[in-house]
């Protein structure tokens, strides 16, 4: 049985009843695109399907936006953690621990932290482009995989981590300047958080656990735990 969720984050409807001060286009237009998007990618992961296709699209721009360079730095630690979520996917899928079909969908995952870290690379300059996994994070991740004993504690490894990401994301929406940032952050969000909740439930922990009410930014990863060289 497949554990990809099933249930893609609903796009923002402009048509709900305004506010009694009506938001600028320019916001509306933000906030729908950012929803749209955050859709979109989520369907891709119910499927099971790469993005290669948007990370392809979203590379078709022949300049990056002029980011500050606290945008620049933010975008960068969230490249280098998701090459690092990349590589220590696809090293739990090497384990023999796994089912098949966890094996596979772990895979899926991995793929997709990769087509997130190229969308987030599209927003910087080719010499201002991490390309490599967060050195002490893919170390960490690697340990706790290679760790662990049987299925059932590889895949809370793996819930584990993928609910940092999903904090360390949900705060980077916060910190972000430019609605670029803000954007491509909130794509790659909509993706985490249903990885995480696929990973709760195959791993059996009560839906309150994996399904919560609220994000949270607790257990969020940051620069200066994890510097990206």
């Amino acid at each position: 049985m497949s554990m990809s969720p099933r249930h893609p984050v609903d796009p923002v409807d402009d048509r709900a009843e305004a506010p009694a001060a009506p938001a600028s286009p320019s916001r509306r237009r933000f906030v729908r695109n950012v929803g749209v998007g955050a859709a979109a990618l989520g369907a891709v992961a119910a499927t099971g399907a790469a993005l290669s296709d948007v990370a392809s699209a979203q590379t078709t721009a022949t300049n990056p936006p002029d980011l500050s360079a606290a945008d620049i730095s933010l975008v960068q630690f969230l490249q280098s953690v998701s090459i690092a979520a990349q590589k220590g996917l696809l090293t739990a899928a090497g384990r023999s621990v796994l089912t098949s079909t966890l094996n596979e969908e772990v895979r899926t995952f991995a793929r997709h932290h990769a087509t997130q870290a190229v969308t987030l690379g599209t927003l910087l300059s080719k010499e201002n482009n991490i390309t490599a996994a967060n050195p002490k994070l893919l170390a960490q991740l690697n340990g706790q995989v290679n760790g662990a004993s049987d299925q059932a504690a590889l895949l809370n490894v793996l819930l584990t981590f993928e609910e940092q990401v999903s904090a360390t994301m949900l705060q980077a929406m916060g910190e972000a300047q430019s609605f670029l940032v803000s954007g491509a952050v909130g794509s790659a969000l909509a993706v985490v958080g249903q990885q995480a909740a696929a990973l709760g439930s195959a791993a059996g922990k009560p839906i309150g656990d994996w399904l919560p009410a609220f994000g949270s930014t607790n257990g969020a990863l940051t620069p200066a735990a994890f510097p990206t060289s």
